[in-house]
């Protein structure tokens, strides 16, 4: 069961398709997926968009607490320390992207998104999966 509420889930999909610098993240942590995981040959490269966009919600809600107000304060902050906003969209978006596939990221989207978590390498989604608590409703079911 995912623990982002279908409201919640739907208004911050909506803010991330529609403000450019939340959309201009998701390009950028896409383009992360690409270049790290290019060799797969498995990969669902259908899937890297809505990968990419969990990521940054994943991101918005648990870093900030749901507000996408934080990433760009983030964003500003990164501005404000000498970096073009090019620059700053880039370098967050990698620090996003590295946090968010590493095992504890995968198994966060997870818990987050329940069954609806996307996972454009198959491999990563069956991982993330297994290590669901014994005893969860999705484990309970015949």
């Amino acid at each position: 069961m995912p623990r982002i509420p279908r409201e919640q889930l739907s208004r911050l999909l909506t803010a991330v398709q529609s403000h450019d610098h939340l959309r201009r993240l998701v390009e950028a942590i896409e383009q992360y997926h690409r270049l790290v995981f290019h060799a797969y040959a498995d990969a669902d490269w259908n899937l890297v968009r809505r990968s990419a966009e969990q990521i940054l919600i994943a991101e918005i809600v648990i870093r900030h607490g749901g507000n996408i107000d934080g990433v760009y304060q983030a964003l500003r902050a990164l501005e404000n320390s000498g970096r073009p906003w090019s620059v700053a969209i880039n370098e967050l978006a990698g620090r996003i992207h590295s946090y968010y596939t590493t095992p504890l990221g995968l198994v966060m989207r997870k818990d987050l998104f329940g069954d609806e978590a996307v996972f454009f390498i198959p491999e990563a989604g069956e991982w993330a999966r297994r290590q669901e608590p014994a005893g969860t409703a999705e484990q309970n079911q015949p």
